[in-house]
């Protein structure tokens, strides 16, 4: 084979590129800390390493979802606590009414403080969220869902629940807000006031046939001194209270279930995004030690290949002539 100078000059100059190329490509790993730069340095380990970064994105949207869901969940069972603070206030006022030996004065000092716990449970039942929703109306969460319509009737004669002649009215719905917090499980994150204050149901699951705060009313307007006092009304209000009361305790202890859940699955979706990170660092993170030792290879084969290639471009017959 004849060689001649252009392909002397031409291979040590490539020699000399694919040196500089293989250095120039372990400084950038070096520069980045990743052993992948381009899918074309291991396209196994580029599809995984694509796989595993839409799982943990998938992870953490869940995960955000989750710490959502548990901060709309602790913000309801607070409100759920005051309400429930509010009714054993109101319960043991409704105990000291029935005393025999109070007068009526002293029966309408208490039915000035159960007008003010009244309204305050109104306010609760209207709270809104930090995002300025409302929590107790369903999906009508921007309308406020409960209003002072009128007076109760004293233990309104009907079976069965119904919004006619309601002390308080609703303008919500039956529904709750939910949020996606894994693939196949939703949470709810809201509570309407159907279900929490209008239809109260005693342990058995039945509903009364009058809302909590008609309740609250009933025992007001039987504590009012332009109103007979009556035992039996008295007796009634004390026993729908009570049950409201439990009723209460009853949907905050599934927003605590809830909680509990969300709290699991979040231990749970941590320890799924430790392992996509970890399995994403063996894929992808560089290893120093052998990265500097092959820099320092590629750095030596480089200077080797410039003296080579200058020796050989510097042979000529006439030097020895």
């Amino acid at each position: 084979m004849r060689v001649s100078s252009s392909m002397i000059y031409g291979n040590g100059t490539a020699g000399i590129q694919n040196r500089q190329s293989d250095l120039f490509k372990i400084q950038n790993q070096l520069s980045s800390g990743r052993r992948i730069l381009t899918p074309e340095d291991d396209p196994i380990a580029s599809n995984e390493i694509l796989k595993l970064e839409q799982s943990k994105g998938v992870n953490e949207t869940f995960l955000d979802n989750q710490s959502n869901a548990l901060a709309q969940l602790s913000y309801l069972d607070s409100t759920l606590g005051s309400v429930t603070d509010a009714l054993i206030r109101i319960s043991e006022l409704a105990a000291q009414a029935a005393n025999p030996g109070y007068t009526n004065d002293q029966r309408e000092s208490i039915a000035v403080e159960l007008r003010g716990r009244l309204e305050s449970l109104v306010g609760l039942a209207n709270t809104k969220d930090g995002t300025g929703l409302y929590l107790f109306a369903g999906f009508k969460s921007e309308t406020q869902p409960f209003s002072v319509a009128g007076s109760a009737t004293p233990v309104p004669p009907a079976t069965e629940f119904s919004h006619s002649n309601s002390y308080v009215s609703y303008s919500g719905d039956s529904g709750r807000r939910v949020l996606q917090v894994t693939a196949s499980q939703e949470i709810p994150v809201s509570e309407n006031g159907l279900d929490v204050f209008m239809q109260v149901r005693d342990t058995a699951g039945n509903p009364l046939p009058r809302s909590l705060f008609d309740s609250v009313q009933n025992l007001i307007n039987n504590l009012s001194p332009t109103a007979t006092y009556s035992a039996t009304v008295q007796a009634q209000a004390q026993s729908d209270i009570r049950v409201g009361l439990n009723h209460v305790l009853n949907v905050r202890g599934a927003v605590g279930a809830r909680q509990n859940t969300l709290e699991t699955l979040t231990v749970a979706a941590k320890d799924y995004d430790l392992d996509f990170s970890a399995r994403l660092s063996d894929l992808r993170d560089l290893d120093y030690a052998e990265a500097i030792s092959r820099f320092s290879s590629q750095q030596m084969q480089l200077e080797a290949a410039q003296v080579s290639f200058k020796k050989i471009t510097q042979l000529s017959l006439f030097s020895i002539l």
